[in-house]
């Protein structure tokens, strides 16, 4: 029977350890388990998070809306007050420029001007007469000296008119 050994060992080594081998493929499942709760619990968190995020984005959108919306509301309420003021505007611009201050001033501005002129051409025949007849130079300095005085008057009063504001917009502003 010494082939009985032999014959023992083959079937020994033939036959595996049982208990080996459930130990690790049980240890192989429990970890596939935990990794798959794991893997399956961080998916949702992370969905329950942004579905979170996407109700906060979405109120403040709405609230942004809201916002936009009124102020769309305001400018055209502001387009419509500036589109009347405009309106008046043209209608006192024109008012204006017929009124009849505005007349008046330019009517005494073009007077001072005829006035200025007609100085102007007294002074130079006077000037003239001076130089015709013989010993009247003291004469003419003293004429021309009280022309010259009512023509810085005339200056000086068509200045102020000019500064006088009757309501004529700017020739410079149109």
């Amino acid at each position: 029977m010494p082939s009985k050994p032999n014959d023992e060992k083959k079937i020994q080594e033939e036959v595996p350890k049982p208990k080996k081998k459930p130990i690790m493929l049980i240890i192989a499942f429990f970890l596939c388990f935990i990794f798959s709760v794991a893997a399956s619990s961080g998916v949702t968190y992370f969905l329950v998070q942004s579905s979170k995020e996407d109700v906060l984005v979405t109120e403040k959108i709405t609230e942004q809306s809201a916002v936009l919306s009124n102020f769309e509301q305001s400018l055209s309420k502001q387009d419509a007050k500036i589109k009347a003021i405009k309106e008046q505007n043209d209608v006192l611009k024109l008012y204006l420029r017929h009124s009849s201050a505005t007349a008046l001033k330019n009517i005494l501005v073009n007077q001072e001007r005829n006035i200025q002129a007609f100085l102007k051409v007294m002074k130079s025949a006077m000037g003239d007469l001076a130089a015709l007849s013989p010993r009247t130079t003291d004469w003419n300095d003293e004429y021309q000296y009280q022309l010259d005085l009512a023509l810085k008057g005339s200056i000086e009063r068509e200045d102020l008119l000019k500064l006088l504001k009757t309501g004529e917009p700017n020739e410079k502003s149109q």
